[in-house]
């Protein structure tokens, strides 16, 4: 589960604004590769082979009706805030299942009005700050999972500048792109967010993408899950960038908060 940018993407330090609507066009795309190489990178349990799309499926189904229900009164506060129906949703595109492009959904968490003065931790609502600290801003993706561009457990999609900055500067990142990505997955619930640009970080995360794929199984599904829940529960969410820094330099040396 990452933090969407909704107007504007960081790479290596430098940001580049995106208008609202518009999507990014990146000329060359170095995540392809050959249908042999996807089909040698695809998981070979037999649960991953037979058991994993039913499975997951049926828990889909199963919590589309509680996804209403939140979904719904959610969509109308924002509605309220934002007194337009076409600003509830957050639309952006996503590098997904063996590359294919497609739109991810999101509900809306900032006020409207890119400003180079004023960062996305700045524009992001009261509502919103909520919303990203419990992932419920990611509900609409069940959208996503039900039209087949997603699924309930996965590596998260990135955008495809970041993608494709990862895919160049990290071997093997792309990898991760045999699976359809997830609304949640192990890197998330393990990780956290990954700032953009951070090769270090990006690198931690192609790791436990790894590690998912290779030892993927029903029990290792089902411990994703339960941590989500508790994740969401604990508001172990987005943070504002900075947040864990300006925490740290508001103690004294004793570990007591500053005056």
């Amino acid at each position: 589960m990452d933090a969407l940018r909704e107007h504007s993407v960081r790479l290596g330090g430098i940001r580049a604004r995106i208008a609202p609507g518009e999507t990014e066009s990146i000329p060359d795309r170095p995540w392809e590769r050959s249908f042999e190489e996807w089909e040698a990178l695809e998981p070979r349990r037999r649960y991953a082979r037979h058991w994993r799309t039913p499975f997951l499926y049926a828990v889909t189904l199963a919590l589309t009706p509680l996804a209403l229900l939140v979904g719904i009164p959610v969509a109308l506060i924002i509605l309220l805030g934002q007194r337009n129906l076409d600003k509830i949703l957050f639309k952006q595109e996503r590098v997904g299942r063996r590359g294919r492009l497609f739109t991810v959904f999101k509900f809306r968490t900032m006020r409207g009005g890119a400003d180079a003065d004023i960062t996305d931790a700045e524009r992001v609502t009261t509502f919103g700050r909520l919303l990203r600290n419990t992932h419920l801003d990611e509900v609409p993706q069940f959208i996503n999972v039900l039209r087949g561009d997603m699924c309930l457990i996965g590596p998260r999609p990135e955008m495809s500048s970041i993608e494709s900055w990862a895919a160049k500067s990290i071997p093997g990142f792309s990898e991760r792109l045999v699976l359809s990505p997830g609304i949640t997955g192990w890197a998330q619930i393990t990780q956290g967010y990954a700032a953009d640009g951070d090769a270090e970080a990006y690198s931690r995360k192609l790791s436990m993408n790894r590690a998912y794929r290779e030892r993927l199984s029903f029990r290792m599904d089902l411990e994703i899950l339960i941590r989500t829940v508790l994740w969401m529960l604990l508001r172990r969410g987005w943070r504002p960038e900075g947040f864990f820094e300006t925490k740290i330099q508001a103690t004294s040396g004793t570990g007591q908060p500053a005056p």
